[in-house]
C-alpha cells in the first residue's frame, strides 16, 4: 500500500481512512499502531496478526508488526464541469498542435508568462488572450505593446517574491513599484488595461507571498498606482489546504477579484491528483471572488518543472493524460 502514507498519535481505522479518501484513494490501512497507508488496490495477503491498540483510541485495532487493518471507503464520481473562470497557463515551447486538445468554449481564456501571443492565425483564436509583463526585463516593452491596446488584461510581474537562488527573479517591492508606476500603470490611463498585482507564491515568511505583496501595495499606492484583481500561485499537497490558503488570501484582500493563475498540487500521483483536481475546480467554480484560474499546466510532463503528476498532455504529445480530460471537461 504505498500510494501515500501518513503517521499520528491519533491515528485509528476511521482517521486513516479519511486520510486516504481526502487524496481519492480508496483503500486505508492501519499498522504499527500509529501509521496509515493507502492503496488503489486491495492488498494481496490477508493478515490475522493484527492485534495493535490505536494509538487514537485504545479500544481499537491498527494493524501490528508487518500487519495491515485494512478498510475500504467507496469513492464518489463527480460530473465533468466547464467554467467560464477555466484558462490555460500556456508555455512558451508548446506545440501550436496541442491547442486541438482543448476548446476555447470551456477553456475560453489563455496566458503564456508573455507579452506575444503564442496562437497562430486561427488556432484557439476565439479564446482571450492575457499578456503579462514577467519580469523586470519586459517593463519596458509594455508600451511598444500596448500601442494598439490589444489586451483587455495585464498580469503583473510574476513570482517576484522568489529569489534567484530559488530559480526565480527576484524583484524587490520597492522596485517593483516604481517599474510599475513608470510602465505598466500608463496602459491603464492609455488603453482602459484592466490591471492585476503581481502574481507571488505561497512561500511564507518575510519578504515571501502575501508579505511581499503588502510591502509592495505599501509602495505603491494611489493615484499612482492601481489594481483591477490579483493574481497569486499556490502548490502543495491537500485540497483542505488549497482551500484555506484561497480562503485567506480573500480574507487579506478582500476588496479585490482573485486569479489563481497557477496551482498544482504536488508529491501525490496523477490518479490522486485527477480525483482532488474535480473536487478543486468544483469549489473554485463556487467561490464568487475567484474570477479566474489557471491550473498547471497543460503541457507533457517534460515542461512541468518536476510536478509530472500534474500534466495535462501525454510524454508524446498525442492527446491529454485524465488530468487533461477533467480540465477540459471530457470527464
Amino acid at each position: 500500500m504505498s500510494a501515500a502514507s501518513t503517521t499520528s498519535t491519533s491515528n485509528t481505522p476511521a482517521t486513516c481512512a479519511a486520510f486516504c479518501t481526502s487524496l481519492g484513494i480508496p483503500y486505508s490501512g492501519t499498522e504499527y499502531a500509529n501509521e496509515c497507508y493507502c492503496s488503489t488496490t486491495s492488498p494481496t495477503t490477508v493478515s490475522t496478526a493484527c492485534t495493535m491498540a490505536c494509538t487514537g483510541d485504545s479500544t481499537q485495532i491498527c494493524g501490528g508488526a508487518n500487519a495491515l487493518s485494512v478498510v475500504y471507503t467507496t469513492i464518489p464520481t463527480l460530473p465533468a464541469t466547464n467554467s467560464t473562470k477555466r484558462g490555460l497557463c500556456w508555455p512558451w515551447n508548446n506545440p501550436a498542435s496541442s491547442f486541438a486538445f482543448f476548446s476555447p468554449s470551456a477553456i475560453p481564456w489563455l496566458y503564456n508568462w508573455e507579452l506575444w501571443d503564442p496562437r497562430s492565425a486561427g488556432t484557439y483564436s476565439t479564446a482571450e488572450y492575457v499578456p503579462m509583463c514577467r519580469t523586470q526585463a519586459e517593463a519596458s516593452q509594455v508600451s511598444a505593446y500596448f500601442s494598439s491596446c490589444y489586451a483587455n488584461y495585464l498580469l503583473g510581474f510574476n513570482e517576484p517574491d522568489l529569489p534567484s537562488a530559488n530559480g526565480g527573479d527576484y524583484l524587490s517591492p520597492y522596485n517593483a513599484s516604481i517599474l510599475w508606476k513608470q510602465y505598466i500603470q500608463p496602459v491603464k490611463a492609455s488603453c482602459g488595461t484592466a490591471l492585476g498585482a503581481p502574481a507571488v507564491t505561497n512561500g511564507v515568511g518575510s519578504g515571501w507571498g502575501t508579505d511581499w505583496l503588502r510591502q509592495f501595495f505599501g509602495n505603491c499606492t494611489s493615484p499612482s498606482c492601481s489594481f483591477d484583481f490579483i493574481p497569486f500561485h499556490w502548490y502543495g499537497t491537500s485540497l483542505s489546504d488549497f482551500e484555506t490558503y484561497v480562503t485567506n488570501f480573500h480574507s487579506l484582500f478582500p476588496t479585490y477579484p482573485l486569479w489563481i493563475t497557477e496551482w498544482q498540487f504536488t508529491g501525490i500521483s496523477s490518479t490522486t491528483t485527477a480525483y482532488l483536481e474535480k473536487q478543486a475546480l468544483q469549489w473554485l467554480d463556487a467561490q464568487n471572488y475567484v474570477a479566474r484560474y489557471a491550473m498547471f499546466g497543460p503541457m507533457n510532463s517534460a515542461n512541468m518543472a518536476g510536478i509530472t503528476n500534474g500534466a495535462m498532455i501525454t510524454d508524446d504529445l498525442s492527446g491529454l493524460t485524465n488530468v487533461g480530460k477533467i480540465y477540459a471537461g471530457l470527464m
